[in-house]
């Protein structure tokens, strides 16, 4: 099959978050099963690799009331093809989509020309894809857009993906006339009006052939609360939760070049035990070495649990965990973590990105906390199992699907988990961990080496979730035959 992706990110291009690292390591997935895929994205200012080669110059499009004209570079990686559409006055700037003080004003003509401009670059460049596959509510005006105005893509199904269902993408009414969208759209039911609002990624759902999300758990959580479009959800007929993978080139500790010491499941005691000691000069810990380290990696938002890990941090501290922490986002959450460091001596922050930071950090602490407010996915307990650090999850979305309690399953559990998003919650769960660790490095018990194995010998790569896509590409294939 051809496949044409539209994400706004894919690493190492640009990456904010996880849809960064799964339009990439799908792509090149999908490409050992023997498809060709493409992959068109916004070319931003600040890319990591520059692009010198022009696919194609002075594309014209009618958007926002006038003719607008943009060039469209292309790059190769990894086999996946790769177009940027370069139009300036909507890219080229210091942030992909808001700066720190609030969004872009124009974002829903940022992200209307990304649909619009993706669909006309299709057809400039003679595509002829099989299947489009868009990402996030960024993206959601491009089945809609097809239907309109592209009658020659209309045997092409569109699959798209809610990565994250509490970003919408909601506009002002008032963009409609400079989306080149007609006002009968308008509408509640069967429209994308959505109180009052534009919601793009109503659109992307209601006019998607078949819908997606990044884990089973999350497509049950999208029907039951999302912000509003619950409803909209539920009555989707073909949805389907696939659960992300992680690209086993990029994280595995056999080869892994950023960490210290490389290590496999079968000598990972003393690999371990160089890389924590190696994160701990790193950040300025000095404590005994049995002490058990719990690290995070995340960005600074609510969603991922800060606030629940504020109200436990002194206890936290008080039952001898060492704590380290990567990550950069909300100034609020800056301001807490900084605050919190300096109120304690084991208790670490980085206020950065870092990829090779977060690799050490994974290699090196003994447990990996994610107390999250939700997760759709969620890719860091993963790479913390890959790398034997046993994870410690909230019970929501893909950290439902892919961490096994270990007190409900002691012979497959993989880490510990709790229900309700509450500090006390979250502090047994911490400590029914610590209880098996001290268990092996105070009594010589093997349970804690146990479960590292366990979390090691997982199977997370994206083979199986890149078949699963074939299958959803399939079924996409065949109800627009049948429909037409």
């Amino acid at each position: 099959m051809k496949i044409v992706m539209v994400a706004t990110e894919s690493a190492p291009y640009i990456k904010t978050g996880g849809l960064g690292d799964v339009v990439h390591s799908l792509s090149k997935a999908l490409i050992k099963l023997g498809h060709t895929v493409y992959v068109i994205m916004p070319k931003y200012a600040k890319l990591r690799r520059d692009l010198s080669r022009k696919a194609k110059e002075g594309v014209s499009l009618y958007f926002d009331h006038k003719w607008l004209t943009f060039d469209i570079y292309e790059d190769i990686l990894d086999h996946v093809r790769y177009f940027f559409i370069d139009y300036k006055d909507y890219y080229n700037r210091e942030y992909p989509y808001a700066p720190p003080k609030g969004d872009y004003h124009d974002n829903a003509l940022r992200f209307g020309f990304l649909c619009l401009a993706s669909l006309q670059a299709i057809r400039e460049l003679k595509l002829n894809p099989d299947i489009i596959h868009i990402h996030d509510w960024h993206t959601g005006l491009l089945p809609l857009y097809k239907g309109l105005y592209y009658h020659d893509l209309e045997k092409v199904p569109v699959v798209f993906t809610v990565h994250n269902g509490m970003h919408q993408g909601i506009f002002d009414a008032q963009f409609l006339p400079s989306l080149n969208l007609p006002w009968e759209l308008f509408r509640p039911y069967g429209g994308i009006e959505f109180y009052g609002k534009i919601n793009f990624m109503k659109a992307g759902v209601l006019f998607c052939d078949v819908l997606t999300t990044v884990s089973p758990s999350y497509a049950e959580e999208l029907k039951q609360s999302c912000y509003g479009l619950e409803g909209v959800f539920r009555e989707k007929k073909y949805f389907f939760g696939i659960l992300n993978g992680i690209d086993y080139d990029v994280w595995n500790p056999e080869s892994d070049q950023l960490i210290i010491s490389n290590y496999s499941v079968k000598n990972f005691k003393k690999g371990k035990l160089k890389n924590k000691a190696h994160i701990k000069e790193i950040f300025g810990l000095k404590t005994e070495d049995y002490r058990p380290l719990i690290g995070i990696v995340a960005r600074l938002t609510a969603q991922k649990g800060f606030d629940l890990l504020a109200l436990a941090v002194e206890e936290i501290i008080k039952e001898e965990f060492d704590m380290i922490i990567l990550g950069s986002g909300e100034d609020r959450y800056k301001e807490m973590l900084m605050e919190l460091s300096r109120k304690f001596l084991n208790f670490k922050v980085r206020i950065e990105y870092s990829e090779e930071l977060a690799h050490k950090i994974y290699a090196g602490a003994d447990m990996f906390l994610m107390p999250s407010l939700f997760e759709p996915c969620g890719i860091s307990q993963m790479i913390a199992m890959r790398y034997g650090t046993v994870p410690i999850v909230r019970r929501t979305g893909g950290l439902k699907d892919t961490v096994k309690d270990v007190l409900e399953d002691p012979k497959n559990g993989t880490g510990f988990s709790f229900e309700n998003y509450d500090p006390k919650d979250m502090m047994n769960s911490l400590l029914r961990a610590r209880v098996f660790y001290d268990m092996e490095f105070c009594n010589s018990h093997r349970v804690w080496s146990d479960i590292v194995k366990r979390c090691m010998k997982q199977d997370f790569s994206w083979e199986k979730s890149a078949r699963e896509y074939e299958s959803v590409y399939s079924t996409a294939r065949m109800l627009r035959l049948y429909d037409h």
